[in-house]
């Protein structure tokens, strides 16, 4: 496995960016004119800022700074609907990032994200412009605030744009997997919270709602680490690159991703699940004069083994290790994946 510290960006050893501590300020109404005070774990947040000081690539410090237990008390305790009942509606101002930069606020969930996720919480705001910008809160809640700068770093922030999977590269027929070890009890984790709606300009009083038109799917997903390739005794060339591989049909899926989920089928008993992100209720609601989209990150149920997959052409045995095989939880609700809606602003 790579180092985390060979992965930290470079722009995180600039003695410039590092000294230059932007903020998320609180504050009380649109146009920020007044600063709403911060408290967090039972202390008072000084001046009133959640500090950006860390990068989504900086695994050191789970990719970015957290405040746990955070409250507003002098924000507006409910809105217009009595649904918004205990909501804190607070307006944050921020600075100018720095050119191809993005500062990201998330809620923690407080559940794994490391298997199925890059980001260590959901995203409630991300920005690339100067300006005064809406979140609606629960009382409590654990923020994490972080960055991206580059293409590449802010790919992983950019919810609303699908990821590609992780490249099997297998040239012929994979060989058989079988697990050896597993832990037989699964934890469950957050999976990559996915855009359900298109982002929209809300401009109409009092607000704007987002309907999902189209159903998303949620399935099976084997997670992996570490890449791998080797050449099978029977001189198959087999290869597939650390990430995610979700899996919907297991009959229509090849190489060594559909090998592996297999093994875990087998073993444990269970077949690959698929299931749709639909309402036929108003999605969300969204404040006037933002932009936001509506999303969802689901909850799957996730086991941990490791897995042999034959031997090489040298006659050593090929053992996959800490791969993670993860099922979408049900909703109790309506039978679909289980998950939470939020909804995420952006600068547009």
């Amino acid at each position: 496995m790579i180092s985390p510290a060979r992965l930290l960006p470079l722009f995180l050893l600039s003695p410039t960016f590092a000294t230059a501590l932007s903020g998320f300020v609180a504050h009380q109404e649109k146009g920020c004119n007044t600063q709403l005070d911060i408290w967090s774990d039972g202390k008072k947040v000084e001046n009133n800022t959640l500090i950006i000081n860390r990068s989504i690539k900086d695994w050191d410090h789970a990719a970015g700074h957290a405040y746990d237990n955070v409250t507003f008390p002098t924000a507006k305790p409910t809105g217009d609907t009595t649904k918004d009942a205990g909501t804190h509606f607070v307006y944050w101002k921020v600075e100018q990032p720095d050119p191809t930069c993005q500062f990201i606020l998330m809620t923690d969930s407080g559940r794994g994200w490391q298997i199925l996720n890059k980001l260590p919480g959901d995203e409630i705001l991300r920005v690339s412009r100067e300006g005064c910008y809406y979140t609606a809160l629960s009382p409590n809640e654990n923020l994490i605030t972080s960055f991206c700068c580059g293409h590449d770093d802010c790919a992983i922030a950019e919810v609303e744009v699908q990821k590609p999977q992780a490249k099997d590269t297998t040239s012929g027929e994979p060989p058989e997997c079988k697990l050896i070890r597993y832990d037989s009890t699964p934890t469950i984790e957050d999976g990559t919270q996915i855009a359900i709606t298109r982002p929209q300009t809300c401009e109409a009083e009092p607000a704007c709602t987002h309907s999902i038109t189209q159903s998303h799917t949620v399935s099976t997903a084997v997670s992996h680490f570490q890449s791998y390739t080797w050449t099978t005794e029977l001189g198959v060339d087999v290869g597939i690159e650390a990430g995610i591989d979700f899996i919907g049909d297991i009959k229509a899926k090849v190489g060594l991703s559909g090998s592996i989920a297999q093994s875990w089928m087998d073993e444990i008993g269970v077949t690959i699940t698929e299931g749709n992100v639909t309402t036929t209720e108003e999605g969300g609601r969204q404040e006037v004069g933002t932009v936001a989209f509506y999303s969802f990150t689901p909850q799957y149920e996730c086991y941990k083994g490791d897995l042999s997959c034959g031997k090489d052409k040298d006659g050593n045995e090929v053992v996959l290790e800490d791969i993670s095989f993860c099922q979408p939880r049900p909703s109790t609700a309506d039978g679909g994946p289980d998950g939470v809606f939020r909804m995420v602003y952006i600068s547009g």
